[in-house]
């Protein structure tokens, strides 16, 4: 009977080290390989990385991160691509966010291959599966701001290559401010009723015959899922969009072959 009893005693000190191993992800110890928890970007608004879950000290680093962002600016409502490249032995994941230094989000993701969205109105993108490969990429999208003067955003990034190897770095996106916009375009005759519920009317007044498309953001530049693309023809024509948006303040975008035009809407 006391032999039965040490080795029971034993055996909770054999199976530590498995239990350990599993809750930080087996080899090359990552904890979180099905991707990160919000809020680890290393940004001011943030106020922490990688390194809460995985110890050891972050490096900020250059050039694991790359967009088809124009050394011009982006453009509101513009959707652009970037790339995450992790270099090193070991699996990497990472987590990134648009955010001011307030950290308020700005624009809105889209998650590409292996990544997934987390937190809060979608807030950060973060891997969905650890890369164990010499060198891990991966690929998401950024619509920019849908409001012509939000200025400048910086993507904000924290990489892991192994644990604890932290990297930090971002990436600022300045806007283009040389695209100009008119307030009252004279192909628009007129957008009621603003404020409103429940429907709007667009008039316009266009000469061709080329498609017309109207979105609704809020004023974070997400998508309200409200589109409507019509073909109106050539003089003056109304198009109505009925919508359940809640109270509050949004804006419309729409885009004829004249370009892209912006207005504030009132939703009560």
């Amino acid at each position: 009977m006391k032999k039965l009893i040490i080795t029971l005693s034993i055996l909770p000190v054999l199976l530590l080290p498995l239990i350990t191993s599993s809750y930080s992800g087996g080899d090359h110890n990552s904890r979180t390989p099905a991707g990160a928890p919000a809020g680890h970007t290393g940004s001011p608004g943030d106020g922490k990385n990688c390194t809460v879950c995985h110890g050891g000290t972050a490096t900020p680093v250059s050039g694991i991160l790359a967009s088809d962002v124009p050394a011009t600016g982006y453009i509101a409502g513009e959707t652009y691509n970037f790339t995450v490249t992790l270099t090193g032995t070991g699996r990497k994941g990472f987590q990134a966010s648009p955010q001011n230094v307030q950290g308020t989000l700005l624009g809105s993701l889209t998650a590409g291959p292996g990544s997934q969205l987390v937190g809060f109105n979608n807030k950060y993108i973060t891997h969905s599966a650890a890369q164990n490969t010499a060198t891990a990429s991966w690929t998401y999208q950024w619509t920019a701001p849908a409001i012509p003067g939000t200025g400048d955003v910086t993507m904000y990034i924290a990489g892991v290559i192994s644990q604890p190897n932290i990297r930090l770095s971002q990436l600022l996106l300045k806007e283009n401010y040389s695209i100009g916009i008119s307030d009252t375009p004279d192909y628009i005759t007129g957008i009621y009723p603003n404020p409103g519920r429940d429907v709007l009317f667009i008039e316009l007044n266009l000469t061709g015959n080329n498609p017309v498309k109207a979105d609704i953001f809020t004023l974070s530049g997400q998508h309200t899922g409200i589109t409507a693309i019509e073909n109106p023809g050539n003089g003056p024509n109304t198009i109505k969009i009925n919508h359940n948006l809640q109270s509050g303040t949004y804006v419309l975008r729409l885009n004829t072959a004249k370009g892209d035009s912006f207005r504030k809407l009132m939703i009560i």
